[in-house]
């Protein structure tokens, strides 16, 4: 009997492909997710330091100065919670796609596995054929003489 041979191997083999390619681009868009909370995790770092620093500070001056520096950091805020809001929207989409290429392959490993057993199957029949043919002709042959 020749050996196994799984005929849709290549759409497994581009599937597969498809998966590690889906799952970089879900890698990517997760870090660019964290690249965002970084960001807005220093931004909250610098309002607590300034808050902290304002209280030794003295004169309008100052304080006309730090209340301008967290205008510009709540502006900061609002851009990067808006990027941020797409990016988990591109991270979802992309979750999507990997987990619709992870169900592809799982679909044609199943396919496979059965395919094998199959074979498997046969191939044991076959030897139990072929060990019952050789009995019987040993059988047979003792009888002749």
């Amino acid at each position: 009997m020749k050996k196994f041979e799984f005929k849709l191997q290549k759409v497994l083999d581009l599937r597969e492909f498809e998966k590690k390619q889906a799952q970089i681009e879900l890698g990517k868009a997760t870090a660019r997710v964290n690249e965002i909370q970084e960001k807005l995790n220093a931004i909250a770092s610098q309002r607590i330091n300034v808050s902290s620093q304002m209280k030794d500070l003295s004169g309008f001056d100052n304080y006309y100065n730090c209340q301008q520096y967290f205008i510009f950091l709540d502006n900061k805020k609002e851009e990067f919670l808006q990027e941020m809001a797409k990016a988990e929207l591109v991270v979802e989409e992309k979750r999507k796609v990997f987990m619709e290429a992870s169900t592809n392959v799982k679909v044609l490993e199943k396919l496979k596995e059965k395919k094998l057993s199959d074979w498997r199957k046969e191939k044991a029949r076959e030897e139990d054929r072929e060990m019952e043919e050789l009995i019987s002709s040993k059988y047979l042959n003792k009888e002749d003489l």
